[in-house]
């Protein structure tokens, strides 16, 4: 009797203990992965979920064609200030040919401006983005086409250069680390970077007039530049 009572008590003692230990992982758990000299866990990417003001919308060469006289309209001296531009085409604009570059194959690339950042995904060839020993660890988690989404804010750097920063990519849940974005976008648009160009950093030529980019509420405002 005794004897058994001894033995719930331990299995007592050792779920508490587990309990504290998961409760407290956050605080414990990087470092000791770190001391064993094992990979960094990956991390969980929230979904981003569609909304009213801010939709998901197709990359097209009609919607890059939109942007592009969209922008020329604040070139005119008497032109606007600013101008309004949907997300999928500002995408198709300034980051279209970076996904041809990520992906010769890629399918259903959408566009969505969502919390001051631009998120594209794509449905792409992970072979394409880096091979095995790069991905590490999550290549046995991917392997063939996935769907890809890429987070980034496109800022005005400089006259007539933009950037679009990416600060994460992800397959579905599951978000790379920064060192492997670095590795993959710092392949994009080779001929477009300079020495300043940051590896998470995709550069783009925009006209001396485009001042600056913001998004709010689901929506991209381009600003002209006024002397």
């Amino acid at each position: 009797m005794f004897g058994c009572i001894w033995r719930l008590g331990c299995l007592l003692v050792l779920a508490v203990c587990a309990a504290a230990a998961w409760l407290t992982r956050d605080t414990w758990y990087p470092a000791a992965r770190k001391r064993l000299h094992l990979a960094p866990a990956a991390a969980t990417a929230p979904a981003v979920v569609a909304t009213p003001d801010a939709k998901w919308e197709p990359l097209t060469p009609d919607g890059a064609a939109r942007a592009r006289a969209a922008i020329a309209t604040l070139q005119s001296r008497s032109g606007r200030v600013y101008v309004d531009v949907a997300a999928g085409d500002l995408a198709a604009y300034a980051i279209g040919p970076a996904i041809r570059d990520l992906s010769h194959d890629s399918t259903g690339a959408e566009a969505v401006a969502h919390n001051e950042r631009l998120y594209v995904r794509a449905m792409v060839n992970v072979a394409d983005l880096a091979d095995a020993t790069a991905l590490g660890p999550l290549a046995s988690m991917l392997n063939g086409r996935q769907e890809v989404t890429v987070r980034g804010k496109l800022e005005v750097v400089g006259p007539g250069r933009a950037e679009f920063v990416v600060d994460q990519i992800a397959f579905k849940e599951l978000q790379l680390p920064s060192a492997l974005i670095e590795k993959i976008v710092s392949r994009l648009r080779v001929k477009d970077r300079g020495p300043a160009t940051p590896k998470d950093a995709i550069p783009v030529a925009i006209p001396r007039e485009l001042a600056d980019i913001r998004i709010a509420k689901g929506h991209v405002v381009l600003y002209k530049s006024v002397p």
